[in-house]
């Protein structure tokens, strides 16, 4: 039996924690802030930590790094609401042993769990991150984040794939500035413009700085050969490499621009960059971060409802960087004021109607599936009740349509063609006032 201290304030959370660790054979201890913990674990011996960031005294973080500082080499499991790229890279150098997403599955947890009583790790030090980085908040960009955070510390080739203009080049600049060799040179090599004699060099050559391969399967085949020879008995003083691929490493042996012994070089760290169009939810911050890396933050960015609705419908073939040049022509057409569909350019538009609301749709789903995992995470099991979160999505679209209608019931059921009684039944039902009969007159 193993004593487990779990740092989590909300107590529906924690206590469900506790239970997964009691069922695992092992002691859980609670502490709801950081401060608590740490005096905790000058008391009491521990085998483990489970640690969540949102804390209401401290960053987990923080906790974390105060811990490393007494020389503990404890395992952690770090837990968060919000998985970013800043978080899980300082997490992998404070030696955490794994990063989990809320609302969690309780079966990955106890997974983790088990795995984690019998680890030791390796304590990095803590770096400041680099002027690099990625934006997002999508499902799929965490795979992403922790990719890009296993990758730091190790010298280990690393091979970043996806579609032109990801962020492919990017990740790799974060991975440098945050990794070991992050005070050295970073140097970019595009591979479709090497010949026999630029190969010899770059891959026999003194490099105390990172090399990011730009497209490895444009490699001619003498050399491929010359990089596998390379990565297999690496010369004293090698670069650390990075390469990049617009398609994965699978697919690029089966489709013969690649060879084998790359694709187990570089296949231990892979990080897939997903198009756009997958995270069409992280357009408008991506929007912001574009534009303020440009006209330094001065120049905030209106988008309207309707011209992100058609944003996020567009397919997106350029990816990230396509959504730039889009932007910069929205905010010279918008002359600086909201942008409206009009001001996008027209097959960016379009995407709205020919979409039909699918994307909408989508975005609903997302939004709902969160928000009822969370809820189901949090309320016990005997209290679920299906009418009770019905009620709760209903209260939070009413509240919406009566700002909508500057908070005026009457408008509000003609608009929506619903019985005027019934409106203020189901108002009341939420706890939404609004302006009399006679004040809208």
């Amino acid at each position: 039996m193993a004593n487990i201290l779990i740092v989590e304030d909300e107590h529906a959370l924690s206590s469900a924690l506790a239970l997964a660790v009691r069922r695992l054979g092992h002691l859980p201890v609670l502490a709801a802030s950081g401060g608590a913990a740490l005096e905790t674990l000058k008391n009491q011996r521990f085998e483990a930590i489970v640690l969540d960031i949102g804390l209401p005294d401290m960053s987990g973080l923080e906790v974390l790094e105060r811990i490393r500082r007494t020389g503990s080499s404890l395992p952690v499991l770090i837990i968060t609401a919000h998985a970013t790229l800043d978080h899980a890279i300082a997490s992998q150098k404070l030696g955490v042993t794994d990063y989990l997403t809320k609302p969690l599955d309780l079966r990955r947890f106890e997974e983790s769990l088990s795995g984690l009583v019998t680890q030791g790790i390796c304590v990095g030090k803590l770096v400041e991150s680099q002027a690099a980085t990625l934006i997002g908040a999508a499902p799929c960009m965490r795979e992403v984040f922790l990719g890009i955070a296993r990758a730091c510390p190790s010298e280990v080739p690393v091979l970043i794939h996806g579609p032109c203009g990801s962020g492919k080049t990017l990740a790799a600049g974060v991975i440098h500035a945050n990794g070991v060799r992050g005070a050295g040179p970073l140097r970019q090599v595009e591979c479709g413009a090497f010949d026999g004699q630029r190969a010899r060099e770059i891959f026999t050559e003194n490099f105390p700085g990172t090399t990011v391969l730009e497209e490895i399967t444009l490699l001619d085949a003498d050399s491929q050969a010359r990089l596998a020879e390379c990565l297999a008995r690496p010369p004293a003083g090698a670069s650390r490499w990075i390469a990049t691929s617009r398609v994965g490493p699978g697919d690029a042996v089966r489709a013969g621009v690649l060879r084998q012994d790359l694709f187990y070089a570089f296949g231990a760290l892979t990080v897939g960059m997903p198009p756009l169009c997958e995270r069409a939810g992280d357009i408008p911050a991506l929007g912001q971060f574009l534009l303020g890396v440009r006209d330094g933050g001065l120049k905030p960015l209106e988008i309207t409802a309707a011209a992100l609705c058609a944003m996020q419908a567009y397919s997106w073939p350029g990816n990230v960087q396509e959504l730039r040049h889009v932007l910069e022509h929205a905010q010279a057409m918008s002359r600086g004021g909201p942008v409206f569909p009009g001001h996008l350019p027209p097959h960016v538009a379009a995407a709205l109607h020919a979409s039909g609301g699918t994307v909408v749709s989508g975005e609903l789903d997302v939004v709902v599936g969160r928000w009822l995992d969370s809820q189901m995470e949090l309320i016990s099991q005997d209290d679920w009740q299906y009418d009770s979160l019905l009620e709760k999505i209903e209260a939070a679209a009413l509240g919406h349509l009566m700002k909508r209608f500057e908070n005026k019931p009457t408008r509000l059921a003609t608009a929506m063609r619903l019985n005027r009684a019934t409106l203020r039944q189901k108002l009341r039902r939420a706890g939404i006032t609004g302006e009399t009969s006679s004040a809208e007159g």
